[in-house]
C-alpha cells in the first residue's frame, strides 16, 4: 500500500475510525444495553411483588 497523496491518508483514517466506531458500538450493543435492559426488568419485577404485596394487605 503506497500512501503517496492526502487523499489516501485520508480515505486510510477514514477507515479506520469506521472500523473503530463499529467496534465500540458493538460493545456498547452487547454490554451496556443488555444490562440495562436486564435492570429495568429486575425493577419491574419487584414493582410487581410489591404491587401483589399491597393487594394481600
Amino acid at each position: 500500500m503506497n500512501l503517496s497523496s492526502t487523499l489516501d491518508y485520508v480515505i486510510a483514517i477514514s477507515g479506520f475510525l469506521i472500523i473503530i466506531t463499529s467496534f465500540a458500538w458493538n460493545i456498547y450493543d452487547v454490554f451496556l444495553r443488555k444490562s440495562i435492559h436486564h435492570l429495568a426488568e429486575i425493577r419491574h419485577e419487584e414493582h410487581i411483588a410489591q404491587s401483589s404485596d399491597s393487594a394481600i394487605r
